[in-house]
């Protein structure tokens, strides 16, 4: 956890980890806060399986009129991070496959971040 904190920079705290699909850890998906000005939320998507997979880290305000800060392609280590200012109440989607144009995903997961 600590590497992928560095990733978001420093100020972060850890809010969110969840190991992917399941106990088979596939992934996980961590997010972070930092609570002072600018507040913001960040978001990367472990890779677990250290082999190259489609992967896409996608993070949502809860305003419709904002756009959703995406980060997609191949990777070996990680998707992201991706940060939004003001990131209360924001989705988080994940997704890993073999490759973009597979039909069946190895992670699909999605979730809103505490509003409090």
């Amino acid at each position: 956890m600590q590497t992928t904190s560095n990733l978001c920079g420093s100020g972060y705290y850890l809010q969110y980890a969840e190991r992917l699909p399941d106990e088979r850890r596939w992934g996980t998906l961590y997010t972070y806060q930092r609570n002072y000005e600018p507040f913001e939320t960040c978001a990367v998507f472990d890779n677990n399986l250290a082999t190259r997979k489609y992967m896409k880290l996608k993070l949502c305000p809860n305003s419709l009129s904002k756009p959703c800060s995406v980060d997609e392609g191949y990777f070996t280590q990680y998707a992201g991070p991706v940060r939004l200012k003001d990131g209360w109440c924001s989705r988080v989607y994940g997704i890993m496959k073999d490759y973009k144009s597979s039909s069946t995903a190895l992670i699909d997961r999605a979730w809103t971040i505490r509003c409090n």
